[in-house]
C-alpha cells in the first residue's frame, strides 16, 4: 500500500469519528433539553403480575395511574398528601 492510500485512509477514519463524536454529543444535549425532570415516580404498589398502581409527580400536581399490560390509565389528579 501507498502512503498517499494510507494517509487518505487515516484522514477519512478520522473524519468519521470525529462526525460520530459531534452526533453523540448532540443527541446528549438534545435528550437533556427534551428531559427536564419535571416528572417522578413518588409510589409504586404492585397489585399483581401485570397491575400496578402509581403516584406520578408532574410539574408539583400529584397523579394516580393505573398501570397494566394494557396500557397506562389515569385514574385521578391532585392526590392529598
Amino acid at each position: 500500500m501507498s502512503t498517499l492510500y494510507q494517509l487518505s485512509l487515516l484522514l477519512t477514519l478520522g473524519g468519521l469519528c470525529a462526525v460520530l463524536v459531534l452526533v453523540l454529543r448532540l443527541a446528549k444535549s438534545w435528550q437533556l433539553k427534551r428531559f427536564s425532570g419535571d416528572m417522578t415516580i413518588v409510589d409504586r404498589v404492585q397489585l399483581d403480575q401485570h397491575a400496578s398502581l402509581v403516584i406520578v409527580s408532574v410539574r408539583g400536581k400529584e397523579l394516580l395511574l393505573g398501570v397494566s399490560q394494557h396500557g397506562i390509565h389515569p385514574l385521578r389528579e391532585g392526590l392529598d398528601t
